[in-house]
């Protein structure tokens, strides 16, 4: 029962298919090329944009322009 990996099998083919997913799962560091990059985070913005800010510019301007129509009119 010692060479025994359960879902993954047994044998040496067995410990390869469990190594893998052990390494996928948890940045193993072992050889063979290497481990999924992290996902990026996105701080909750799942509009689909590109987060460039361009938003916010936008908000920015608007009120900027708001406020010299309003200082005009007085």
């Amino acid at each position: 029962m010692a060479n025994d990996y359960g879902y993954f099998g047994s044998g040496s083919t067995g410990y390869a298919h469990y190594k893998q997913a052990f390494d996928r799962n948890f940045g193993g560091s072992g050889g063979g090329g290497g481990g999924h990059r992290p996902p990026q985070r996105n701080n909750g913005n799942n509009n689909g944009g590109d987060n460039s800010g361009c938003g916010i510019l936008l908000l920015i301007a608007v009120v900027v322009v708001v406020a010299w129509i309003i200082l005009l009119s007085m």
